[in-house]
């Protein structure tokens, strides 16, 4: 009998809800499960994605192995218009903690969370339409 490491089932759960998230970021042109994980997890911090991805294909986080994994998601464009994304949504939950507690409620860090992933997605569409139509695509 082969026995699952109990981190697997991590794993899967992982994989599963990038998958649901995935379709979401499919019109961003990085719809696969990989980049919606890494954007989860980056909530926690932006640098984040970077270690996430590395989790997930088992690489460094420099040289040629995160590098040929990356490859094989995104293309020039899409690695900018995820690049783009990332540098606007939503900063880090120490980021939305601090908002709270000097605004005194959650009203505030609920705005800004909506108005930064409204604003990531419309500027990443429009770089990868405007991307797509200069042939980068």
């Amino acid at each position: 009998i082969q026995t699952i490491p109990d981190h697997a089932y991590l794993w899967r759960a992982i994989g599963m809800i990038g998958t649901a998230v995935a379709p979401v970021f499919a019109p961003l042109g990085f719809g696969s499960w990989q980049p919606a994980v890494a954007l989860i997890f980056g909530l926690v911090a932006k640098e984040v994605v970077v270690g996430t991805f590395s989790s997930l294909f088992g690489v460094a986080e420099e040289g040629a192995g995160i590098a040929a994994a990356m490859h094989g998601i995104f293309t020039p464009l899409t690695a900018y218009v995820f690049m783009v994304f990332v540098l606007l949504y939503i900063p880090c939950f120490a980021a939305l903690g601090t908002i709270k507690q000097e605004t005194g409620g959650w009203k505030w860090p609920l705005i800004m969370s909506v108005t930064t992933l409204i604003t990531a997605y419309v500027v990443a569409f429009i770089v990868y339409m405007v991307g797509l139509a200069l042939g980068f695509g």
